[in-house]
């Protein structure tokens, strides 16, 4: 029987990338914190601009990876589903043929019915025991190969999660940010008022 083989794509480099969209998103952070402040309102709001495109440009790569790794979860949720599919199919035809063979006396190797001596009698059960034991090993590292692919589909499940959490906070945090702009805008805007008059 052909053995099932499962090839692994990408799952080692989504941890990565979710590890460098965390870090990118803290330096980000970062980069923002150190910001001087400055003592002029044209220089506020430049250093509010430039704060904006740093977390406009954190967003959209936020947001793209983000599409990057539904496409890939869809795709494991997809292989996995194949996999049951195929691991059901493939019980069904070892029970089935594993019936065949001890009811009918058959040769596993030539299909031919086996002679009725004892000696031929205990060759027919000692294959059929070889044949079996073969197919429920196989059975069982298509079932490892399975459960391997629903670990890696629950891990790169709750990076997703992660990913839309920090995206989320960051949408808060601009949200946060804008109202601080607005708010200093308008000060600015009653200080220039107020010395004007």
């Amino acid at each position: 029987m052909k053995r099932v083989q499962i090839k692994d794509t990408a799952i080692p480099s989504l941890t990565s990338r979710a590890t460098h969209v965390k870090n990118d998103t803290d330096n980000k952070k970062n980069q923002h914190r150190t910001l001087k402040v400055p003592s002029t309102r044209y220089g506020q709001q430049n250093d509010i601009r430039e704060q904006n495109k740093v977390l406009t440009a954190t967003n959209e790569d936020l947001q793209r990876q983000l599409e990057e790794m539904k496409e890939t979860v869809t795709e494991l949720e997809q292989r996995c589903t194949d996999l049951q599919g195929e691991n059901r199919e493939i019980q069904k035809q070892l029970r089935d043929c594993h019936v065949l063979l001890v009811a009918e006396n058959l040769d596993p190797v030539s299909g031919e019915k086996l002679g009725q001596t004892a000696q031929q009698k205990e060759e027919q059960r000692k294959e059929v025991m070889t044949v079996s034991q073969n197919l429920l090993t196989e059975l069982k590292l298509f079932g490892e190969t399975a459960e391997d692919h629903a670990a890696n589909l629950l891990e790169v499940q709750n990076i997703m999660r992660d990913l839309t959490e920090a995206h989320e906070k960051l949408q808060q945090e601009r949200a946060l940010f804008t109202l601080d702009v607005e708010e200093m805008e308008r000060a600015l805007g009653e200080a220039e008022r107020l010395l004007i008059e």
